[in-house]
């Protein structure tokens, strides 16, 4: 992320602070360029983009896990592995 901040340029290339991932820095000559609903509408789809795909690694992870488990089951069950 902080390799492409230079492509967004209201994205800061450090957090703010150490608690957080990343940051917006959104400064006067940012709402002079840009309109503020396009300034929202970004960090909105920005948010949103990130929540999906770590929804969607969650839901990898579980189903890795749940895939591995059956294996490990079946193997101590000695039974045959489909």
């Amino acid at each position: 992320m902080t390799l492409r901040a230079d492509k967004f340029e209201i994205l800061r290339k450090k957090p703010a602070h150490d608690a957080y991932d990343f940051s917006f820095l959104i400064a006067e000559e940012h709402l002079l360029k840009f309109k503020k609903e396009e300034l929202i509408n970004f960090i909105l789809e920005f948010v949103q983009g990130i929540d999906k795909e770590i929804s969607e690694m969650k839901l990898s992870v579980i189903n890795h896990s749940r895939m591995a488990a059956c294996f490990f089951t079946n193997g101590l069950a000695n039974n045959k592995l489909e």
